[in-house]
């Protein structure tokens, strides 16, 4: 139930860039303390380049990876029907998913996050917050996803998935 490896597309980090269809740009900064999203943001690290970037076909990571280090992933979504889609998050420790309206960066909400820790694809620790509303998508429109993460020690994991109509 990962996210649709074909329907995401990468989000550009400038205007020069292309859209990569099927991989998402993930970013990360290693040697971030705290085990919130907003320490993330906190961090001076975060607002300088990260230490590394690579592309992948879903949102996800694999477990134990190590320690005290953010993730940011972006890119865009692509429904493959018009209808209404849920999404769900699920992490070691905290991590939210954003998603916009439309395909800028502008109109992003927050539609699931978890806030303490939960086990690999572990939708449903805390439901209210991991999963998302009924959100009415359009076929073929590009949506931009960004999802952040942020872990401390310890096992570590993230996945987000979604299903639609």
């Amino acid at each position: 139930m990962a996210l649709c490896l074909a329907s995401i597309g990468m989000s550009p980090i400038s205007a020069d860039e292309p859209i990569i269809k099927g991989y998402l740009l993930f970013e990360t900064w290693e040697g971030v303390s705290g085990s919130t999203v907003a320490d993330l943001y906190a961090s001076p690290a975060f607002h300088d380049a990260p230490t590394k970037a690579d592309w992948r076909t879903s949102i996800e990571i694999e477990a134990n990876r190590l320690d005290n280090y953010g993730i940011r992933a972006r890119g865009y979504l692509i429904p493959p029907e018009t209808g209404d889609y849920i999404f769900w998050i699920a992490s070691d420790d905290a991590s939210e998913l954003w998603l916009s309206t439309d395909e800028t960066y502008e109109n992003t909400v927050k539609v699931a996050f978890v806030s303490g820790w939960t086990n690999e694809r572990q939708w449903n620790k805390v439901p209210t917050e991991q999963q998302s509303a009924q959100i009415p998508m359009v076929a073929g429109q590009r949506y931009f996803i960004e999802v952040l993460f942020k872990e401390s020690s310890s096992g570590d994991n993230l996945a987000a998935a979604w299903i639609g109509p």
